[in-house]
């Protein structure tokens, strides 16, 4: 087959360049509900035992989830975290939401790395692309990404980054596409999308015209009715199969 030249080369975040899931978030559910609750209990807040503590919780984020996957407009921890201390009959000061979210991401923040392959593959995509963007959905604050991205080294490689939490709609709302193609200043068609997850990275950039190549985890549920034959990669370092970096 012929390789593509892209103008622009646009990534996912999560399971993409740096992975999130070392443990399931049903797990890391747990642990980071249960630093919020050691937060607020070192402040002198009364709170409800673990158990109590997380089922709350968790019933405001699955309220959050529902109407996200209805209307595809994004929610974050902190919004959550607002919620959570009404509930709980806690006055939201300033910045106590923030703090919340700084205290829930803290176990996330210990298991989370970056693919060896990463550096190596934007570096060479760097040097055959216009353009080299990120989109991702995400509920956490654009700051903790980006100091993902220092952290990693990924940073210099990116020309612009699009955080759902911040743009307010979710892959694979059309216009988070569209936002990513005006950023990269080329048309859908002159760029690709790189992901992991076969609604939002591939279906999502493919009905409105981009490219796109699927990175398939073992792992991840994939429709058993995905087709054979769409781009698929097990790795960065694939992609030279279907582009000429």
């Amino acid at each position: 087959m012929n390789k593509l030249k892209p103008k622009a080369v646009i990534f996912d975040l999560g399971s993409t360049l740096i992975e999130y899931e070392a443990k399931p978030w049903s797990e890391q559910a747990v642990t980071c509900a249960a630093s919020v609750r050691k937060f607020l209990d070192r402040q002198g807040h009364p709170v409800p035992e673990d158990e109590e503590f997380f089922r709350i919780f968790e019933d405001i984020k699955n309220d959050f989830r529902k109407h996200a996957a209805e209307s595809l407009t994004e929610w974050t921890v902190p919004q959550a975290a607002e919620r959570l201390l009404g509930k709980l009959g806690i006055e939201a000061d300033d910045g106590m939401a923030d703090k919340l979210f700084d205290a829930y991401y803290q176990p996330v923040g210990k298991l989370i790395y970056a693919y060896d392959d990463v550096l190596d593959v934007l570096a060479r995509i760097r040097k055959s692309a216009d353009a080299v963007g990120l989109v991702s959905n995400t509920i956490f604050p654009e700051r903790a990404h980006m100091k993902e991205l220092r952290r990693f080294k990924i940073e210099p490689y990116l020309d612009f980054c699009i955080f759902s939490s911040t743009f307010g709609l979710r892959k694979p709302h059309p216009d988070i596409f569209y936002k990513a193609a005006n950023c990269a200043g080329y048309a859908p068609a002159e760029c690709i999308y790189i992901g992991d997850r076969y609604v939002e990275d591939f279906q999502g950039p493919s009905q409105m015209g981009m490219p796109a190549v699927l990175k398939v985890l073992p792992w991840r549920e994939y429709p058993t009715d995905m087709p054979d034959d769409i781009p698929t990669i097990s790795c960065l370092s694939d992609l030279d199969k279907y582009l000429d970096i």
